[in-house]
């Protein structure tokens, strides 16, 4: 809709006192004249649609948990409630969707994230304040942006926090909502927010329908609607089935990812310009205001994306957790050390690559991760009672040798995988599936839904967890209209650990289509987690297409000597450190020298996961080292705090048994160290890092 220019002193009058959400205006035309001593004017961009815009009472709904407050999301799972479930307002749909239970055991609540003691029976968390939607159309592609403004902006220090999202979940997910845009706004900073071309990208194919970038239901104006030749046809084969922007698109977004970044923030400085009387002495550019941009998982890849193309000094400090980013070392020689013993090349490898070989060996490896951690318990691999059928078929394909569980386990380790990572890696590869390098290998590759590539497509399956198969059948236990508020941003979209609304299928299932964890290659009679699809899926990498779209995300690791903080888990098996966090860092000494103002934090015990059961006895929560490197940036940057060298921090697990983990507190975190010890401190040294053991 077209709104109208209104500016905040007009609204506070109207709004201290309101209760109600009331909706504020931006005219998205509008020119700021300042005096012309200052030779500084705001012209929208032409690339700029605002869609909506709003003020949170910061009672009834606020900018972080839609009116739930941190008491109800910490302290019980809290059940969405749709009084029409075909037909959810905005308002529930934005509840359900920043639902998230706050586990406090794990340091949430009181280390990072919502402060307990800064709350009061007056104030639970829930933050007043504006909010303005607004799409980035460049040609083809179409990008949500969302700028929160708080109440308590400070005009007299103004800053703007930059967070691109994590996966592709969109403008909401609740952990960038509630972890890194929580952390600018009770900083008094603006926020804005971008999904990196990837957001509300579920398309219902059949019905025709899809999500406007609030995640209401409609037909038009969605920000991923495909082009389906013989759609009846299709239809038909194929019922239930949807298509995915990042899968099908054949737009490889992640090409423009820094981009992105760097247009949400000439978004949220033309906005803040606009909503803010031009006559005023505030008037907010790159020399005034501070920028950062924070971001974690893919979000983290683009924040470091955005640093190589920023040359006009905009952005003055990125955090970037466990960055999905893949550095150009393909040409370039660079390696790692480990204290005094010989260095080792870092290979050039995507997440398409690594992710697709984990799903390739996982399934097979499980009885080998088993007995060699005798003594503990493996999360998720009893539920693995078919992995001697997938060890056959990589025999049978001379992609084994002995066709055996430890064999598949030191193809893991020797890729990349180390030992302490194993007991992760049956849940990884139950979560994540097949979905993760699929998703990455169908954007590279520029396939689309009709494609059907290695005979999977994306349906809707079985939701009920009784009896579960992963089956083809339409939505039931929630309705597509509900979906957007269940979507994380990958597949497959779970509803209980045994049940999910949408994932891949293998539509060449012998019985019929279904999800790869029950589903068969030829064989009827053996389900082998679709190793036939599997294979085919590692085999596409050598596609011409797909290495085309590959290099087309390659990373510079010029960053222009821009504060950067890298803080990556050691035992992360998602972004595996060798191929991203420790091959940028790398690579950035031999790039940058001297000049590079980068520096890299990797935690012990902690991985992509956030520390909750069943890791809660074993693994720290890494956005809380996310906000310690906030702290320090922020410090340096405000108060000329030098910023702690790079460091490997020794953090210990919990310990304990698995769902009973003693509680973190500030005497068992070991936060980053301004003065580490001389044998934890990281190196470079022109392409070469060198690590502590």
């Amino acid at each position: 809709m077209q709104l109208h220019n209104f500016h905040v002193k007009t609204l506070l009058s109207l709004l201290l006192f309101s209760s109600t959400l009331i909706p504020i205006s931006l005219h998205a035309q509008q020119d700021i004249q300042t005096d012309s001593s200052q030779n500084y004017s705001i012209l929208a961009p032409d690339w700029l649609l605002t869609e909506e815009a709003v003020y949170y009472d910061g009672d009834s709904d606020d900018l972080v948990t839609a009116g739930l407050g941190f008491t109800t999301l910490s302290t019980s799972i809290y059940t969405p409630h749709f009084s029409d479930p075909t037909q959810p307002t905005i308002q529930e749909l934005r509840q359900a969707k920043l639902n998230r239970f706050i586990n406090i055991n794990n340091g949430e609540g009181s280390l990072f994230g919502f402060r307990r003691q800064e709350l009061s029976p007056l104030f639970d968390g829930k933050i007043p304040g504006f909010e303005i939607l607004a799409t980035l159309k460049l040609e083809q592609e179409k990008v949500g942006m969302l700028l929160q403004i708080p109440l308590d902006f400070d005009k007299n220090k103004p800053c703007i926090i930059a967070v691109p999202a994590t996966d592709s979940d969109g403008l909401y997910n609740a952990k960038d909502v509630q972890i890194r845009g929580l952390w600018g706004l009770r900083h008094n900073c603006a926020v804005v927010y971008n999904d990196k071309g990837l957001g509300n990208g579920i398309y219902d194919i059949e019905h025709k329908r899809g999500y406007a970038i609030n995640g209401q239901t409609q037909s038009t104006n969605l920000l991923f609607e495909p082009t389906i030749f013989n759609r009846d046809r299709f239809i038909k084969k194929y019922p239930n089935r949807y298509a995915i922007k990042q899968l099908h698109s054949r737009l490889n977004s992640e090409e423009r990812w820094g981009e992105f970044v760097l247009k949400s923030i000439e978004f949220a400085f033309y906005a803040l310009n606009t909503q803010f009387p031009s006559d005023s002495k505030f008037h907010f550019n790159k020399d005034n205001t501070i920028v950062l941009v924070y971001g974690a998982s893919d979000g983290g890849g683009a924040a470091l994306k955005a640093g190589e193309l920023d040359t006009d000094n905009v952005i003055k400090g990125i955090v970037a957790v466990n960055p999905q980013i893949q550095p150009n070392v393909e040409n370039s020689t660079v390696s790692i050390q480990y204290n005094k013993s010989a260095p080792q090349k870092i290979d050039y490898k995507s997440i398409a690559d690594y992710s697709s070989y984990a799903s390739l060996y996982i399934p097979c490896a499980i009885s080998a991760i088993v007995a060699k951690h005798k003594t503990i318990t493996i999360p998720f691999a009893d539920k693995y009672l078919y992995s001697q059928n997938r060890c056959d078929a990589l025999k049978k394909e001379n992609l084994l040798t002995k066709g055996t569980p430890e064999e598949a386990l030191e193809k893991l380790h020797s890729y990349g995988w180390t030992p302490s990572m194993d007991i992760q890696l049956p849940y990884f590869y139950y979560k994540e599936t097949i979905g993760l390098p699929y998703q990455y290998i169908s954007a590279y590759g520029h396939f689309d839904v009709t494609d059907r590539m290695c005979g999977y497509s994306v349906a809707s399956t079985q939701q009920n967890p009784i009896n579960y198969q992963g089956k083809v059948a339409s939505l039931h236990e929630v309705t597509f209209q509900q979906l957007w508020s269940f979507a994380t941003g990958h597949l497959p979209i779970w509803l209980t650990d045994d049940s999910t609304a949408l994932a891949l299928v293998n539509n060449e299932d012998a019985y019929s289509p279904r999800s790869d964890f029950f589903s068969g290659s030829d064989n009827k009679k053996a389900i082998d987690y679709n190793a036939k699809g599997a294979i085919c899926l590692y085999k596409k990498l050598t596609h011409p297409r797909v290495k085309f779209g590959i290099n087309q995300v390659s990373a510079s690791a010029n960053l222009h000597g821009t504060k950067t903080l890298i803080v990556h888990a050691r035992h992360n098996v998602k972004q595996l450190p060798d191929y991203t966090a420790r091959a940028y860092v790398a690579l950035n000494s031999q790039v940058e020298g001297n000049a590079s103002q980068l520096r890299y934090y990797e935690i012990e015990n902690t991985s992509y996961l956030d520390g909750t059961y069943p890791f809660d006895n074993s693994l720290l929560p890494i956005d809380y080292y996310g906000e310690d490197a906030m702290e320090w940036l922020w410090f340096h940057l405000t108060n000329h705090a030098s910023l702690p060298e790079s460091q490997v921090v020794r953090a210990k697990a919990r310990g304990g048994k698995i769902g009973f983990a003693p509680q973190l507190t500030e005497n068992t975190l070991v936060p980053i160290s301004q003065t580490p010890n001389q044998k934890d401190l990281i190196t470079t040294e022109n392409g070469k890092i060198i690590l502590p053991n």
